[in-house]
């Protein structure tokens, strides 16, 4: 039997390392994680070279007391947890006590702080995980800590690190999260001696200008609501205000950073029919919940959650989002106004150096305001504060205009077409559109998209109805799965049988299927369970409905008239009859079916009026 070694702290530090700090970027996550517990407002970030030189991160907390700052380069040192019940109810974004050792043992690192009782502060240094002993040295109360020479004694980690752009890229995507997620914080990012980011600690508005600009917020809902508990607030795309890839998707649970297949797979789907193919939505959300309802402690990075109660998180934001994007009256209830969040600067007696940065999409300006006595600091950000709310109080009341004409809107549209039935068909234009004329405007309407609309609509209702017509297969299909696939698809049997598709037990890993839904009857039966169970953590919540929409767009859309086909009047006709005059529709896949141009913009195209 081999011998069994009790590890050396210097050895298991770097073990511990190799979880916690990856990158450049894990060193900024978890010294402003630190800055943030310890009640600082105002934080700034330095690096050179992407970080791998230096990372020094400043702030005014509540700082370290000088016999204390040995303690804070141990392993599994923290001020955050002292008893096992803690864990049951941690409510700071740091708590595991490994993440200054860990960084320690990779670097050379030096700690100054100090509390407001002190007198003068303390530094300590360590290489490699060598502590030095504790030195007296004046300072301001808080702490800087300056990490130096990233993976200087671990080569293979240093050789996997990208180029120095490529992780300056990861902190500043870093950065932009910790100023959205913590509005009321002051941050300062600056790399190789230029400012980034800035941001004032005024506030979501301000925060979310800083990181997005101006036209990104004009192209938002700002929503605030409270449902099952949970406790909703940030920013939503407009309907056709969406993005490429998930790049633009940021979610805070607690005021944590995390990624999380319940909450985006809600969003996603409240959004799922305004959504062309390859699109996504993009939103900023805070999402605040009972302590006791959230494990935050099964992610080595902490980077994820686990919910208590995955289906009233789920529902909860689907039906908060839904009722946005619909368009219901409830939107003024969600969608609220910031007026009580614009915060007035705060009191600050010490010296301070400052940029002041302004930024749009293109262009950065900085005015720097260097060491100014706190009488004319006061002024001056008295200043920026009265040009800011006068300017944020006027998007405000833009936000109600539209909010208010995106509800008329849609009761305008709704009330006159029911009010005017017969269309007047001008005709069929490129044998794919058809264009009509009613209430004095012309709408030149997508065939393919209608019909494919009204199908889907029909399918959708038979499936709700329990009205499925069932075609038996004439050999049933054999579902081979593994041991979690099995108890998934046991568990929701009954879901299947909802929506037409007989499957039952057969031996210990597999399942008989022996009928489908006779509008799927051409359905490829692998590849429809192979998408089912891509994800089991996402389909824990799934329904009937979640599991058969995208089959329902897809039947409907290879049985709709297509853009080519050229109409007869009387199909022309049924199809006007079956849309009932209803052309709000979008197709199942987001599209619009008609498009309405108004008199008044063709009288412009002519000059007849300006």
């Amino acid at each position: 039997m081999a011998e069994i070694n009790i590890l050396s702290s210097k050895i298991f530090n770097r073990i511990a390392a190799g979880e916690v700090i990856e990158r450049p970027a894990s060193v900024v996550k978890e010294l402003v994680e630190n800055s943030i517990d310890a009640k600082a407002t105002n934080i700034t970030v330095e690096i050179l070279d992407g970080g791998i030189s230096m990372i020094k991160v400043i702030d005014n907390g509540l700082g370290i007391e000088k016999s204390e700052l040995k303690k804070a380069l141990m392993p599994h040192a923290t001020s955050k947890i002292s008893c096992v019940k803690d864990l049951d109810n941690i409510a700071t974004l740091g708590f595991r006590g490994e993440a200054l050792a860990s960084i320690a043992s990779v670097s050379k690192i030096s700690i100054l702080s100090k509390t407001i009782g002190q007198d003068i502060g303390g530094e300590i240094y360590s290489e490699g995980g060598e502590i030095a002993p504790i030195i007296d040295k004046p300072t301001f109360s808080g702490t800087e800590i300056t990490v130096s020479n990233l993976f200087y004694n671990t080569p293979v980690r240093a050789k996997f690190l990208k180029t120095d752009r490529s992780e300056e890229n990861e902190i500043s995507a870093t950065m932009t999260r910790f100023i959205l997620g913590n509005p009321n914080i002051s941050f300062k990012y600056i790399s190789n001696g230029k400012v980034v980011l800035q941001s004032y600690g005024d506030g979501l508005e301000s925060a979310f200008i800083t990181v997005y600009g101006i036209e990104t917020i004009k192209n938002c809902f700002y929503i605030e609501t409270e449902k099952n508990g949970i406790k909703i607030n940030g920013y939503i795309g407009k309907h056709n205000f969406t993005k490429p890839n998930r790049g633009h998707q940021t979610v805070f649970i607690n005021d944590r950073y995390v990624v999380n297949q319940t909450v985006s797979s809600a969003i996603l789907n409240a959004y799922s029919s305004y959504l062309m193919k390859r699109q996504y939505p993009f939103y900023v959300l805070n999402i605040q919940l009972p302590t006791e309802f959230v494990d935050v402690n099964v992610h080595p990075n902490k980077t994820d959650v686990r919910f208590l109660n995955n289906q009233v998180v789920y529902g909860s934001l689907y039906s908060v989002v839904s009722k946005v994007l619909d368009g219901s009256s409830e939107i003024l209830d969600i969608v609220s106004s910031i007026d009580d969040k614009i915060q007035k600067p705060q009191e600050n007696t010490n010296e301070i150096n400052t940029n002041y940065v302004i930024h749009n999409e293109k262009k950065s300006f900085s005015v720097a305001f260097d060491k100014l006595e706190f009488s004319d600091v006061k002024k001056d950000n008295s200043d920026i504060f009265n040009e800011n709310k006068a300017f944020l109080e006027k998007l405000e009341r833009e936000r109600k205009n539209t909010l208010n004409d995106i509800i008329k809107e849609k009761q305008t549209e709704q009330i006159s077409v029911a009010l005017a039935p017969d269309f007047r068909v001008v005709g069929q234009a490129l044998n794919t559109y058809l264009i009509l004329e009613a209430l004095g405007d012309l709408f030149f309407l997508d065939q393919h998209a209608a019909y494919e609309r009204i199908l889907f609509d029909k399918i959708n209702n038979d499936f709700k109805n329990a009205n499925i017509p069932l075609q038996p297969l004439l050999i049933p299909y054999i579902l081979n799965v593994n041991a979690n696939e099995f108890e998934f698809i046991y568990s929701k049997i009954n879901v299947f049988n909802e929506i037409g598709i007989e499957i039952e037990e057969f031996g210990n890993s597999s399942f008989k299927i022996s009928a489908l839904p006779s509008y799927l009857n051409d359905m490829n039966i692998s590849k429809f369970f192979n998408e089912i169970l891509s994800d089991l953590n996402v389909l824990k919540h799934i329904s009937a409905n979640d599991i058969m929409r995208e089959k329902i767009a897809q039947k409907a859309c290879k049985s709709a008239i297509k853009s080519g086909d050229k109409l007869s009047e009387s199909e022309i006709n049924c199809l006007l009859d079956m849309l009932k005059g209803n052309l709000n529709l979008k197709c199942p896949h987001g599209r619009p079916i008609a498009v309405r141009i108004t008199r008044t913009e063709i009288d412009k195209w002519f000059k007849r009026i300006i």
